[in-house]
């Protein structure tokens, strides 16, 4: 069995459901070799176990197990059941970016701030994250995601419109299970302190900040939170505090009638001139040209 690898994904938008199944096998029966399937196939043991293999990686999937298999590679058979074996599986694909990395390696900073970047221009007024699950591994709570997942597989003779919410919403919790399960202790005071420091920056973006005045304020050293930062947002506090406080001058711009220089100082910039060139350098238009953008719009 090879060593175990994440895959990472971008949100918003959440993953989306597809279909999912139970499938029963006997001894001797094998699961059927697929290629390049389109879509994330989640395979979880209740029962027995499963030999799979893509590309030429295997694993044995035991009870209380899981894996996840790529849409775009050949997986099959590593081997018949050995036992009476049952599994749910489900199909569901990433509406944005998502790559694989070994566990014992880093996800490539420069490439990840690329993929963050391209979702934050899709969703420019949302937060977007990086969700990690383990490619393969432990269920978390097997015994209340066979129960969810049992009652998933009953609705599917449900009309589509009765039970999407209920499907998706097995996904989120299941997704959001197996992200959180894989934090280190490490991780979640990174993610607690990014929160922190977040938090801060929005109620206090129309005034002068420093990253000393921020590790004041949250009693830790400046560099931990800009890493903490970057690590769970994608963004250190000064490239956070940009972008936050361009979203807010694009949101006056298009609700109210405020001047530019107004706009500025509103949102925490001290000269017109600087607040303009910003805007222009992210929007591509001066702020003006993005009112009137707007406007036409309208």
């Amino acid at each position: 069995m090879e060593r175990g690898s994440m895959l990472y994904m971008i949100a918003p938008p959440m993953p989306f459901y597809v279909i999912g199944g139970v499938n029963q096998y006997n001894p001797g029966d094998e699961h059927p070799d697929r290629y390049a399937i389109g879509v994330f196939d989640m395979l979880l043991v209740m029962k027995g176990a499963l030999h799979i293999a893509e590309e030429q990686r295997s694993w044995r999937v035991g009870p209380g197990q899981m894996l996840i298999l790529r849409p775009d590679l050949h997986h099959y058979s590593a081997g018949p059941c050995e036992e009476e074996t049952h599994h749910y599986w489900l199909h569901f694909m990433p509406a944005g970016e998502w790559w694989e990395i070994p566990d014992d390696q880093r996800p490539p900073d420069k490439d990840r701030l690329v993929q963050l970047q391209s979702a934050r221009t899709k969703f420019p007024l949302h937060r977007v994250y990086t969700i990690a699950v383990p490619k393969y591994g432990m269920i978390p709570s097997p015994g209340k995601t066979f129960d969810a997942l049992k009652h998933l597989i009953q609705s599917e003779l449900e009309p589509p419109s009765l039970v999407l919410w209920k499907h998706q919403s097995i996904l989120d919790e299941l997704i959001r299970d197996l992200h959180r399960d894989q934090k280190s202790v490490n991780d979640t005071q990174a993610v607690r302190l990014a929160e922190q420091a977040e938090a801060f920056l929005k109620q206090n973006y129309k005034h002068p900040l420093t990253n000393a005045l921020l590790g004041e304020a949250l009693n830790f050293h400046p560099n931990y939170i800009a890493r903490s930062m970057r690590k769970v947002l994608g963004l250190t506090p000064v490239e956070y505090l940009m972008q936050y406080r361009l979203e807010q001058a694009k949101l006056l711009l298009m609700k109210t009638e405020l001047s530019v220089m107004q706009i500025a100082e509103e949102v925490g910039f001290q000269q017109t001139a600087y607040f303009s060139r910003c805007f222009s350098s992210k929007e591509g238009v001066s702020p003006l040209q993005f009112r009137k953008k707007f406007k036409k719009r309208g």
